[in-house]
């Protein structure tokens, strides 16, 4: 009886088991299209813009600190590695097409980049929104979060005070003072 059972299980492993190597097969080909497509943002973005230079958030930190999920180790393994994998791809594919086309790329501190308002300084209520894109300032009203984040981004990269090395607590000490300050 037993050997019957498993025998059953088997026949039911193999029949649903895709395999290695169509598993290896289908993960380069989802690989190659998230490739393609940031080749081609970025391409299309170079022709469109004409920058002079490119100020990019500096991504390679992989922890997640203080991140509340799921108990779930394989999806929270799964999900650090797929953005880690796309971040890593398109800071590779910046610096390679920017070279390429002789424009400047500069890496800039991350921190806080995404919760301060870039007219007044003052630190978003909360983002809200169906993907969390838009924000609320008191002072200056809503905004989508992305361009507020783009434009703290893009001052950074001329900010003397705040340098790609600052501590992320310094970062915040610094942002608090400048609301103080004004």
């Amino acid at each position: 009886r037993k050997k019957i059972k498993l025998l059953g299980k088997l026949k039911n492993l193999e029949q649903n088991n895709i395999g290695r190597k169509s598993y290896d097969k289908s993960y380069r080909s989802a690989q190659e299209t998230v490739r393609s497509f940031i080749n081609h943002a970025i391409n299309r973005m170079i022709e469109t813009e004409h920058p002079a230079v490119i100020a990019k958030e500096d991504l390679t930190f992989v922890k997640e600190k203080g991140v509340k999920s799921d108990n779930s180790r394989f999806a929270r393994k799964m999900r650090k590695r797929l953005n880690s994998w796309t971040k890593g791809q398109l800071d590779e594919r910046i610096v390679y097409l920017s070279s390429k086309n002789s424009i400047e790329t500069h890496d800039v501190n991350p921190a806080y980049t995404s919760q301060y308002c870039p007219i007044c300084g003052q630190h978003f209520e909360e983002r809200y929104g169906s993907h969390h894109e838009l924000t609320k300032c008191k002072k200056c009203g809503e905004m989508n979060a992305n361009i507020a984040a783009a434009k703290n981004i893009l001052s950074r990269l001329t900010d003397e005070e705040i340098t790609l090395y600052t501590p992320y607590k310094r970062v915040k000490e610094i942002l608090a003072s400048r609301i103080k300050e004004a």
